[in-house]
């Protein structure tokens, strides 16, 4: 029988997804420390499967998820922690049972939904009135559960400080980071021309087109554009009003993390271009963690917290303003191969040695959670 402590994740991903810190972080390098189980949701079926310690529940029990891992056997008074990703129906449950079952409770964030959702709201013009009332009533109602957590696990400090100031709750940041067992080095990708490669979420609050509009302003090309999103249709759509370089751009997808990191590598520089939002300015994107895994460096949005992790000699930056992404996009086709790959390597291996390995990220919240969840926990009681 296993003496480490039980740790139950409930993430707010489909069965089958790679995501983020769910595979190497909770599913991978923490086990070291604690039995890890993970909960995944699915649309398409209505029963509940346990694959060894994973777990699938049809989404219709979200709301009453205590309540139906019971009744399906799951002992949720043998876990010392559980932890809730993202979602606040979900955590309020969790927060209801917690003295009934005697664990902990971690809440952690991915990115600001709230705000975002708020964003988008104003970048397509819908009811200002509204969208303010329903962002105060769901800040209201985070603010309320984070306070009741354990700890509290946002992507940065800054995003912390920006959306979720004064909570009052133990936080442990835990921000994207490089897989040490995914590394590979830098390879220079076929052919002469230098191949970008821009992974993630597409739609208008991201503001993609302004990439776009930069590219068919450039002198050279000797260029090409891998755009790997899940946004297919959208992509379509905006590649319509941009004729001149269709040619020159290729729309693809990734099922899975194995196949995105293919397509990473079969590129040379990585674009994480995003508006300077508060929403995008208090993290690092995560696709920059994708680049760099391949030794890939990255053409950033000049701003604070970029620069906090990045330098000119191991990333590219510029504001998010169409003149300045032009002057940097031809500074990049004009550097010679060796210059890009001395700089994907020496961003590669601050990343490694930095909080953003994966494998040091595991240790450290693991002595969080001891030191200061459970063994304070013991003195107060």
């Amino acid at each position: 029988m296993s003496s480490k402590r039980k740790l139950l994740y409930i993430t707010d991903q489909q069965e089958y997804t790679d995501h983020g810190t769910i595979g190497p972080l909770f599913n991978g390098y923490l086990k070291e420390y604690f039995d890890v189980y993970i909960i995944y949701f699915t649309k398409y079926k209505n029963s509940f499967q346990a694959k060894g310690t994973d777990y699938v529940v049809p989404q219709q029990y979200k709301k009453e998820i205590c309540q139906y891992l019971d009744v399906k056997g799951v002992e949720l008074s043998s876990f010392d922690f559980v932890f809730v990703r993202n979602m606040l129906d979900i955590l309020s449950d969790v927060l209801k049972n917690r003295q009934k079952y005697g664990y902990k409770v971690g809440f952690r964030v991915s990115s600001p939904k709230t705000e975002e959702a708020y964003e988008a709201s104003k970048a397509n013009n819908s009811s200002m009135i509204l969208g303010r009332l329903n962002t105060y009533y769901q800040r209201y109602n985070k603010t309320k559960l984070l306070a009741k957590c354990d700890i509290f696990m946002p992507t940065s400090k800054d995003m912390e400080e920006t959306f979720y100031a004064d909570s009052g709750v133990r936080s442990f940041p835990l921000p994207p980071g490089l897989d040490p067992a995914r590394i590979t080095p830098h390879r220079k990708s076929d052919g002469d021309a230098k191949h970008f490669i821009y992974v993630g979420t597409l739609d208008s609050l991201r503001q993609f087109e302004q990439v776009l509009i930069a590219f068919t302003k450039i002198n050279s090309d000797n260029w090409h554009l891998n755009i790997s999103t899940k946004n297919h249709q959208f992509a379509k759509t905006i590649m319509g009003r941009y004729a001149s370089i269709k040619d020159q751009v290729s729309i693809i997808k990734a099922d899975n993390l194995n196949e995105l990191m293919v397509q990473v590598d079969d590129c040379d520089i990585g674009i994480a271009l995003l508006p300077d939002i508060p929403i995008y300015s208090t993290a690092i994107p995560a696709k920059v963690m994708d680049y760099y895994t391949c030794a890939i460096p990255t053409l950033l949005t000049d701003n604070p917290k970029n620069r906090t992790l990045f330098t000119d000699e191991d990333a590219k930056f510029c504001k998010f303003e169409v003149d300045f992404i032009v002057e940097k996009l031809e500074e990049i086709i004009g550097m010679s191969e060796d210059e890009i790959a001395k700089m994907g390597h020496k961003g590669q291996e601050k990343l490694l040695s930095h909080k953003r390995n994966y494998k040091i990220m595991a240790k450290e919240l693991y002595e969080e959670l001891d030191t200061h969840i459970i063994q304070e926990s013991k003195c107060q009681n």
